[in-house]
């Protein structure tokens, strides 16, 4: 339910050029992948801080996260606190299974447009002049300076060598064509997220149970263990 909630957030994001900007941002962070290697890892503090950032990102305001909380808490007879807990880590999933399956349609669009990759220009379809875009100064983000709402002002994942860096920025300025499909670089992302959180929910959703059980069911044991050690 809280996967669900979450999907619906971010196809509600990508209705604008900003959204799908920062959409593609927390999915291609190379370090989204971590808590699908590692799902005993979510607890963790550093892991907790994550899941928190892609939620100021997704949803902005910490009122309307505890409302998503408690109506699942409602649908599911949860304990509220319990629900609002596992949010951050739910969010970790979401963005780590959207991008295990997005990872091939990026690649490919990668291989066509090869001046996404950092360091390189990307010239406009069919320009034969190959005229680079002039990267400027990264536009403002819409929340950037209000208290409480987007993103951190810490670096909230490990710096980790990114294919993609420069990708969401390109977006969010507008896009260019891209060599051999029709339409914009905003339109593309858009269809590979699009078509994953459409035709792959039910699969996401798996996905996430499979991990959940995993890292409760080793919440158990070290509990268990640690009861027995008292003993």
């Amino acid at each position: 339910m809280l996967a669900d909630e979450l999907n619906a957030r971010i196809q509600r994001s990508m209705l604008s050029r900003g959204g799908v900007a920062e959409v593609a941002n927390l999915v291609t962070n190379p370090a989204a992948g971590q808590a699908l290697s590692d799902p005993h890892g979510l607890a963790s503090p550093p892991a907790v801080e994550a899941g928190n950032h892609i939620l100021d990102v997704l949803i902005g305001n910490k009122h309307i996260s505890r409302k998503i909380a408690g109506r699942t808490a409602s649908r599911s007879n949860i304990d509220a606190d319990a629900a609002e807990k596992l949010l951050p880590a739910v969010a970790s999933l979401v963005i780590g299974e959207l991008q295990r399956q997005s990872q091939p349609a990026l690649q490919n669009l990668l291989r066509k447009a090869p001046g996404l990759a950092e360091g390189n220009p990307l010239s406009t379809g069919e320009d034969t002049a190959r005229r680079p875009i002039d990267a400027g100064q990264p536009l403002p983000i819409p929340g950037d300076n209000i208290p409480g709402i987007g993103r951190s002002s810490h670096d909230e994942y490990p710096k980790q060598q990114n294919p993609y860096e420069r990708l969401p920025d390109i977006v969010r300025r507008g896009g260019q064509q891209v060599p051999g499909d029709d339409g914009s670089l905003e339109n593309i992302i858009r269809s590979i997220f699009g078509s994953v959180l459409g035709s792959n929910r039910g699969v996401i959703g798996t996905m996430i149970q499979l991990f959940l059980i995993r890292w409760l069911a080793s919440l158990a044991r070290r509990l268990f263990s640690s009861v027995l050690a008292r003993r």
